[in-house]
């Protein structure tokens, strides 16, 4: 008995194996190999470099992260009040524009440049950011940490902590305005990654690009109602829309700019600079005059294919996630993009997340963007079937192989039923 059960286990997992092997994961798919463009030249020659007198700068298109210029980009600096983009970011993310703030006697004893919010004023917080990014009140920073995370010592941990999400690594808040404290610092670079990661969000661009405004929500100083951009780049430089300036005796001038020309946005910081407006436009200068960006594929568009083991067709199209596009020097130059992704099989569901696109310019990385499904995909019909047949051969086995078991066991039961009744009847004969 024991040899035949096993015999049919043997046969069941033969089957079991086949079905795996059918039916297993795809190895070895492969994605396209994506393509090249070639970008003709505009220019025989790339403009100098711009004069940067700063001690730190930094420019960067914001939707590739690329750096198109630099000077000690990484290096710790007191930041002044372009530290307001960080306390920008966590107003914007933890509280309604409409959202009513309270302020307290330690806000409003706040130095320096303020609103000059008097102790139980009322003031929404689309008043209070606009307040704080135009110009520059410290008080409205103070308030709005002390709204969101209830001391500034609590908001100052919530800083660095959305820091290190956006991947700032040269980055240390201690307070939410910028005025000097020790180990209060940032750095070119991850001033850039923040200003990139506020401009995604519609309000702050808003804000950030208004000369004028009116707190009309003040509660009790009706005398300090209107803001003015006293930002001379933001008034002189043509594109201009942005960001934050700032100035402490520790930081010397700084500024945080943003500037866009037939579409294309630029991105900056200088740090310790004699003239920040004038370095800020020179760096955009230089990046307008001998760069261009190019788009390698639309948002929604098919960009390539990706291999599918068990679908109902042979591979799957790949759609980006944004527009991509690299940005490319004016003497022109060759891009490839190469697609890397991970085999896969059916089903699918669209907008799964497939792989990366990356861009080459010139042999250098220029970027990359998410690859996800555009479409559905289910399994064939064969894998269908095979499934099904499998699934049935486990149970059809499993019903054999305890049918078999419980009548091996059942005949046990009628031996030993036997053998004790049996040897009742010796002890009876002997009575």
């Amino acid at each position: 008995m024991r040899l035949s059960v096993l015999s049919r286990r043997g046969a069941v997992s033969a089957v079991l194996l086949v079905i795996s092997v059918l039916c297993g994961p795809a190895v070895g798919a492969g994605a396209d190999a994506g393509r090249v463009i070639d970008v003709p030249r505009v220019k025989s020659a790339l403009p100098a470099q711009p004069c940067v007198n700063a001690a730190c700068a930094v420019l960067m298109d914001p939707q590739t992260g690329v750096v198109l210029y630099e000077r000690n980009a990484h290096l710790h600096r007191p930041m002044a009040s372009t530290t307001k983009i960080m306390t920008a970011i966590l107003l914007i993310e933890n509280c309604g524009m409409n959202d009513i703030v309270t302020a307290s006697k330690n806000a409003s004893e706040t130095q320096f440049t303020s609103i000059h919010l008097k102790p139980g004023e009322k003031i929404t917080v689309r008043d209070l950011l606009y307040g704080m990014m135009i110009r520059s009140a410290n008080d409205a920073a103070v308030a709005a940490a002390e709204h969101i995370a209830g001391s500034t010592a609590k908001f100052a941990a919530m800083m660095n902590k959305k820091a290190k999400e956006i991947g700032c690594r040269d980055t240390h808040f201690v307070t939410p305005n910028g005025l000097y404290a020790k180990g209060h610092y940032s750095s070119a670079y991850d001033l850039c990654l923040m200003a990139r990661y506020a401009s995604k969000y519609e309000i702050f661009n808003e804000v950030v690009n208004t000369r004028r405004y009116t707190l009309s929500s003040r509660t009790k100083n009706k005398e300090d109602m209107i803001v003015f951009c006293r930002s001379r780049f933001m008034r002189d430089y043509y594109g201009a829309d942005g960001i934050k300036s700032g100035y402490i005796k520790q930081a010397g001038y700084c500024y945080v700019g943003s500037a866009t020309r037939n579409g294309w946005r630029l991105i900056s910081a200088v740090l310790r600079s004699d003239n920040a407006g004038r370095d800020t436009a020179a760096m955009m200068d230089y990046a307008f005059a001998g760069f261009i960006p190019v788009e390698v594929a639309k948002k929604d568009d098919v960009c390539g294919r990706l291999e599918v083991r068990g679908g109902a067709q042979d591979n799957i199209a790949l759609t980006p996630i944004r527009d991509f596009r690299v940005i490319v020097p004016k003497t022109g130059g060759k891009i490839v993009t190469k697609i890397e992704a991970e085999p896969v099989e059916a089903p699918i569901v669209r907008g799964t997340k497939m792989g990366v696109m990356t861009a080459y310019v010139n042999g250098r990385d220029a970027g990359s963007v998410e690859l996800r499904a555009a479409q559905n995909m289910e399994i064939s019909a064969t894998r269908k079937f095979l499934r099904f047949a499998g699934m049935s051969g486990l149970i059809l086995a499993c019903l054999v192989v305890g049918g078999k078991c419980g009548a091996a066991i059942a005949e046990n039961s009628r031996r030993r039923r036997r053998r004790f009744t049996t040897s009742l009847r010796g002890i009876d004969r002997y009575r």
